[in-house]
């Protein structure tokens, strides 16, 4: 299998592990980017999981996308498998719910557990949903032929499944020997050259959804902690002594700390960054050491002098 779109964490997953770190305060607002961030971890290790019995299947001169948003009319839909062979295109949407899982009458999914009740549109509707949408791209796309076949794959150990017999929702241990008998029933439309292109035209269509955690938590800015985080106890503040950045707790020392400094700084609120900036988020008083420290990290710049913004995206992608 080819990995076209490889598996990352989503921009949200990665926002909330920033502000966890750098959130003090333990209110309300804490509670709820737990939780938030619990959702994203849980889901993205179900999809790491999936990547093993994907691999177990027979899915040799096939594509993988993981997570692809692609925009059909007005509207974007993201797909967090999408597996391309010669024969039909396989979409898989991931769940990570415990519990015992049953279907009832009006066709919502409910999840029972020793806890708690709740209950969720149906998953498989929400992947028949996105197969049409798909079905209109590759149409535009001159792949009118391929067939989409959608699954279900719920990736939690400890679920139990009561969903009426589904054959395509399906346990994690289940996928690898769907996919296989899946495939027996298609017969090849496309050679493996036609595949990678209609890979990589879907890649280039791809598009991050961008997210803005500080509105979406309605966080005050004067709780989120400034500073070099120590890159070793995590929480003390590092600082800038003859070159080096040294932990005031642990007494740890690292010459690149102010890099995922840095890193955290674009994540939370801007790739963009000019020395004065620096100097706030850093707490470093000289506008000398910031301009040594950005320049010796080769960043695209635009302007001049004390207007000079600095573009940290290139961090961002070291750090995913």
């Amino acid at each position: 299998m080819n990995i076209v779109l490889p598996l990352t964490k989503t921009e949200l997953h990665q926002q909330l592990e920033v502000l966890l770190k750098r959130y003090r305060r333990r209110d309300r607002i804490y509670e709820e980017i737990q939780d938030a961030y619990g959702k994203e971890r849980a889901g993205y290790q179900g999809e790491m999981q999936l990547d093993y019995f994907l691999h177990l299947a027979d899915l040799q001169k096939t594509f993988s996308l993981a997570g692809p948003r692609l925009k059909w009319d007005k509207h974007y839909f993201q797909i967090d498998r999408m597996i391309l062979t010669s024969s039909v295109c396989f979409i898989i949407e991931s769940k990570n719910f415990k519990g015992e899982l049953t279907l009832n009458e009006e066709d919502q999914l409910i999840q029972q557990t020793p806890d708690y009740q709740k209950g969720y549109d149906n998953p498989y509707t929400q992947v028949k949903l996105q197969a049409k949408q798909l079905r209109q791209v590759l149409n535009s796309l001159g792949y009118s032929d391929l067939p989409i076949h959608p699954l279900v794959v719920f990736t939690n150990k400890n679920a139990i499944l009561n969903l009426g017999g589904n054959a395509d929702m399906i346990t994690l241990q289940q996928l690898t020997f769907r996919i296989d008998s899946l495939c027996q029933h298609y017969q090849a439309i496309y050679t493996t050259p036609e595949l990678k292109k209609l890979a990589y035209l879907l890649l280039n269509k791809h598009t991050l959804k961008q997210e803005n955690i500080i509105n979406r938590f309605k966080v005050d800015l004067r709780s989120i902690q400034a500073g070099v985080l120590c890159t070793k106890c995590e929480y003390g503040i590092m600082k800038r002594i003859h070159g080096n950045w040294s932990c005031q707790k642990c007494q740890h020392q690292d010459r690149h700390a102010h890099i995922e400094a840095l890193s955290d700084y674009a994540r939370l609120f801007n790739p963009l960054i000019t020395n004065k900036t620096a100097r706030r988020f850093l707490q470093v008083d000289s506008p000398d050491i910031i301009y040594r420290l950005l320049s010796g990290l080769e960043l695209l710049t635009k302007g001049n002098n004390r207007s000079t913004q600095y573009n940290l995206e290139k961090l961002l992608e070291k750090n995913k």
